[in-house]
């Protein structure tokens, strides 16, 4: 691959990372190359339509291209669908915003998103990926594999220079003691496995700090599990559910941007 094309996918991998629109010089000071370099970038994703000048401002959003792939990537994870309705519950329940993160190799990655009380928006899209032990809807997920994975997961830490964090191994034995996960301080939450078979290959999450979901005294509310339960119950009965279409690659060759 010749190095403008690289440049032009890293221009590209910075904007939609951002979830924002972006000028020209921000986007050149991230990557730590020059305007003009970036603006030709720019230029080349913009005839690609995989990137779109912003309709009122000079800056640059996702094009049509990169959406419709989107989309299709999406829509080859069935439970997101499955889900959509139960995060619409918890959103209105909890008042916070819920969202399903998928397994993807030693990731997870958000895939569906529902704003507190509110509809489901266009942000339910497949970003946020951070390794599985990096939060607590990730390591929801990695609580409730096998010991072998755990340990599979943490050589692979090792093997790109990443330290697992301090008591990782007695924070998931917690976990999976109680069936779910606290976050804290900027990762304030609550997540729940969802479970194909023995481990989990999912999470449910509820961001913030209402009542119920970051006080440690009282413990989630018992309407929150058992929406996790159904979706599991649901997913018991048609295991087709648990695809994603990265399953049968090896977890350790999968690099995801996070």
């Amino acid at each position: 691959m010749s190095s403008s094309a690289k440049r032009a996918l890293k221009i590209l991998a910075t904007v939609g990372h951002s979830g924002r629109a972006m000028g020209v010089t921000e986007i050149a000071r991230a990557l730590g190359i020059a305007p003009g370099t970036a603006f030709r970038g720019l230029d080349a994703l913009q005839r690609a339509n995989l990137l779109a000048r912003h309709p009122a401002l000079p800056r640059y959003v996702l094009g049509s291209s990169t959406l419709g792939l989107r989309q299709s990537l999406l829509s080859l994870f069935p439970i997101r669908d499955v889900c959509l309705p139960y995060l619409r519950q918890l959103a209105s329940a909890s008042g916070e915003t819920s969202s399903l993160h998928v397994r993807i190799g030693w990731y997870a990655a958000r895939i569906a998103t529902a704003p507190g009380a509110a509809e489901v928006t266009s942000g339910a899209s497949l970003s946020g990926a951070v390794c599985l032990s990096a939060d607590f809807a990730g390591r929801t997920i990695l609580a409730h594999l096998g010991k072998a994975e755990i340990g599979r997961h943490l050589a692979w830490l090792s093997s790109r220079g990443l330290a697992a964090p301090a008591g990782l191994e007695s924070e998931l034995a917690v976990i999976r003691a109680r069936g779910f996960a606290r976050g804290s301080g900027k990762e304030s939450g609550v997540a729940f496995p969802i479970h194909k078979l023995d481990q989990a290959f999912a999470a449910i999450a509820i961001d913030g700090s209402g009542p119920g979901v970051s006080s440690a005294k009282t413990g989630p509310r018992p309407e929150w599990q058992e929406i996790a339960r159904a979706i599991e119950a649901v997913v018991r009965a048609n295991p087709a559910l648990c695809y994603q279409p990265f399953e049968h690659f090896d977890p350790d060759v999968i690099v995801l941007p996070s």
